[in-house]
């Protein structure tokens, strides 16, 4: 890793690290990642939300850096994604612009910090308080663990301190000397950072640049066009100690560099050794949805019955949930629309792909994969407790033919519905042998999620929205759950044992091993038709 020297243009000195097309590990400069964009795989760091922060920052570049482009929003997108390369000349002029404002430790407005922010007394804190996978007394990851932390290289600086906006834990922070809000020489609670609020997901194409590019969202949820004067942290005047004095966003390029915290980073000649971390810009992240495109909604009754008006939080993801099995939500809220009351509301990003593929603009058998990652919090959320980062590809067509998300969405409840199965035959097998039934559930449906989980990546993937009707699709899908779940029903049924065999009275009436495999058999049949025959014999599975 390259370690800068005499301070860091985030511009022109490398602090991004990229894998190319071969898999080799490169750390770039904003510059050179925007220029070789179409070389490039995607974005790396130290933990994947760090990824997804240092993406929103490249996205509201170039978001920038095209805010001139005449024509309509669809037209402008499409002429981008009909080169081979993204537009340098503009994003080069627009670097040009705001060089100044990269520079690392520029003395009046080093980026995405305060100068001269100072605590009580002077003091700095360590270094683990910018560092999320170095919690303060728990060091979750072990690439750290067992080493005090000293010190970083200006580049990896940078990478936390972009993150550290984004995906900061809540909880009581140094109080800065001039921020009216500070009691007692403390920061009180104002909630994690802006991104860490967030269900964050965005679309992944071959390259960084189509990823980029399947991200630049130019109309939002209701096809309208997002503020001019919606700016990054970088073409504002830079922050002083306490809140912004229009602390209401703008949009997303304001989103994506919201500025948290306040943050000054202290350094040696090549080394930041310290960091004093402050509470920045509160922001609810309630009704954001039409600013913020990478994160899906759903709609809160009890929140909008106690405010009186309309309320959507953030759909955060699940750390126990895998992506493929939230895929019927999603595609579910595709169909609905901002003013359908009491509804949830998809991704921006995934609107924005399925309105390309309406248009014409964006082929849709085009291969792309859906990126899910998030941070889940503990302790009233003033700790990192898991990141959850998960993907899923699949054609761009799917989110726009009906036919086709009804498909998908009947295959992930017919999973759901053979996986309950197993769980059930787990419960009562172990009811028959006189056992308590949440252990072995749970177990089950662990073990059947886990099991379908590669066959319906690969079965999706496969799915091409040419076709005009998706019944064989479909039916495919029911032959390949049913042996996989037979297949742990019957170690289940093996692992039960005598007990399970003779069995006992529960509820009235005798259970034993052969009932519940008769009422497992039904359950089957219904979760999966397409897997059985009409004279297929009900038989158990003894």
């Amino acid at each position: 890793m390259t370690t800068a020297t005499a301070g860091l243009n985030l511009i022109e000195d490398p602090w991004i690290e990229v894998v190319d097309r071969s898999a080799k590990v490169e750390v770039l400069s904003v510059r050179e990642v925007l220029h070789r964009a179409s070389e490039l795989s995607g974005i790396v760091g130290e933990v994947p939300t760090q990824s997804f922060a240092i993406l929103r920052v490249l996205l509201a570049i170039l978001r920038r850096s095209i805010a001139d482009r005449p024509g309509m929003a669809v037209d402008v997108w499409s002429s981008l994604w009909e080169c081979d390369s993204l537009p340098v000349t503009e994003i080069d002029l627009y670097l040009d612009t705001h060089r100044g404002r990269f520079e690392l430790f520029n003395a009046q407005q080093p980026f995405f910090q305060v100068a001269g922010l100072k605590a009580a007394g002077d003091t700095v804190g360590p270094l683990d308080k910018l560092i999320a996978d170095v919690p303060n007394g728990a060091k979750y990851f072990t690439t750290r663990a067992g080493r005090h932390l000293q010190q970083i290289d200006f580049a990896e600086a940078a990478r936390w301190l972009v993150h550290a906006h984004g995906f900061d834990p809540s909880g009581i922070k140094t109080g800065a000397v001039g921020d009216p809000r500070v009691k007692n020489n403390k920061g009180y609670p104002i909630g994690v950072g802006f991104a860490g609020a967030l269900g964050g997901v965005f679309l992944e194409g071959a390259t960084l640049r189509e990823t980029l590019l399947l991200n630049l969202v130019l109309l939002d949820i209701n096809g309208e066009r997002y503020r001019s004067d919606d700016v990054p942290a970088w073409e504002r005047e830079p922050d002083g100690p306490g809140v912004r004095t229009d602390p209401i966003p703008t949009g997303p390029a304001d989103l994506s560099t919201w500025q948290s915290r306040r943050i000054r980073l202290v350094a040696n000649e090549n080394q930041v050794t310290g960091v004093v971390l402050c509470n920045g810009d509160p922001l609810e992240p309630f009704n954001q949805h039409r600013l913020e495109p990478m994160s899906g909604w759903r709609y809160s009754d009890i929140q909008t019955k106690k405010a009186g008006k309309t309320r959507h939080y953030p759909r955060t993801h699940d750390p126990e949930r895998s992506l493929w099995r939230g895929m019927s939500s999603m595609l579910n809220d595709l169909a609905t629309s901002e003013s359908t009351a009491g509804s949830n509301i998809t991704a921006g990003v995934v609107h924005w792909a399925q309105q390309l593929v309406d248009d014409d603009v964006l082929d849709p058998t085009h291969p792309i994969r859906l990126h899910a990652v998030g941070m889940h919090y503990i302790n009233q959320q003033s700790v990192v407790g898991e990141v959850v980062d998960d993907t899923i590809g699949f054609r761009v067509g799917l989110l726009s033919n009906p036919v086709l998300r009804s498909c998908a969405v009947r295959a992930v409840d017919c999973a759901d519905e053979a996986v309950s199965a197993l769980s059930w035959l787990a419960a009562n097998l172990t009811r028959a042998a006189g056992g308590d039934t949440d252990g072995p559930r749970t177990r089950a449906r662990e073990e059947g999620y886990f099991a379908l989980e590669a066959p319906f990546r690969r079965w999706l993937a496969g799915l091409d929205p040419r076709n005009d009707t998706f019944d064989e699709e479909l039916r495919v899908w029911h032959q390949i759950v049913r042996p996989i779940i037979d297949q742990l029903a019957a170690d289940a049924m093996s692992a039960a044992g005598k007990p399970a065999w003779v069995g006992r009275k529960v509820d009235a009436r005798w259970l034993d091993s052969g009932l519940a495999s008769i009422m497992y058999r039904a359950q089957l049949r219904k979760a999966v038709p397409g897997a059985f025959e009409p004279t297929d014999d009900d038989g158990d599975l003894v």
